[in-house]
């Protein structure tokens, strides 16, 4: 498969696992639901704020993520696509542990398919990593 190709389907899979949190800036109602997911049916308004915060930390980590995948396209040799594409390996493990983890241990996690698509995104990184072309 090809490296950018894969680097077009991860920017994909991050924007969607963004969604949700991109969404919270528009719908109270859909924050509510996350938030009460996590923290109960009444949450305070400090738990509230926290949620706001790592809402928008973690939208602009994300979208700083795909910004680096879209500066990654003007390498055009094989070596310093596979390189990048393993440090991008590296990032998405980190990127998606938390939720991992945490599904794992029955905490609170992200839904399924947002973790399914972070486990998508570190196999295709490593796969580009060792086997993909140009």
């Amino acid at each position: 498969m090809k490296i950018k190709t894969i680097f077009w389907i991860s920017i994909t899979c991050i924007f969607i696992q963004l969604l949700p949190l991109l969404a919270t800036f528009f719908s109270p109602d859909f924050k509510l639901m996350l938030v009460s997911d996590a923290l109960g049916s009444e949450p305070s308004s400090n738990s509230i704020t926290m949620f706001d915060q790592f809402a928008f930390v973690l939208s602009f980590i994300g979208l700083g993520f795909i910004s680096i995948i879209f500066g990654a396209f003007s390498f055009n040799d094989l070596e310093s696509l596979r390189k990048v594409s393993f440090l991008f390996f590296i990032f998405s493990i980190f990127w998606t542990l938390p939720d991992l983890l945490n599904f794992i241990l029955g905490e609170p996690a992200a839904p399924i398919p947002i973790i399914i698509l972070g486990l998508i995104q570190v196999g295709l990184f490593y796969y580009g990593s060792k086997k993909g072309i140009v």
